[in-house]
């Protein structure tokens, strides 16, 4: 089941799907979130109160728009 997100920074909003995993299912359950953003190349990224091991299927190879989560700095990250 995708479920719907809205990620705000200043005066943008967007809205954003969370795939059915069980990673989209702790950052679902820890929201809402409010954090202070960094950024790295193109990509954002903030670290959120959700502790995981990577997944099995995670991938390395991202698309413009995807989110992920990266356990080393327990981040959200948008690409």
């Amino acid at each position: 089941m995708m479920r719907r997100i809205r990620i705000t920074a200043g005066g943008i909003s967007v809205t954003a799907e969370l795939n059915d995993s069980p990673t989209a299912d702790a950052i679902w359950n820890a929201l809402p979130l409010e954090a202070r953003g960094s950024t790295w190349g193109d990509e954002i990224y903030f670290s959120i109160p959700v502790h995981l091991p990577q997944a099995r299927d995670a991938k390395e190879v991202v698309e413009l728009g995807d989110l992920g989560y990266w356990p080393p700095g327990n981040a959200f990250c948008i690409f």
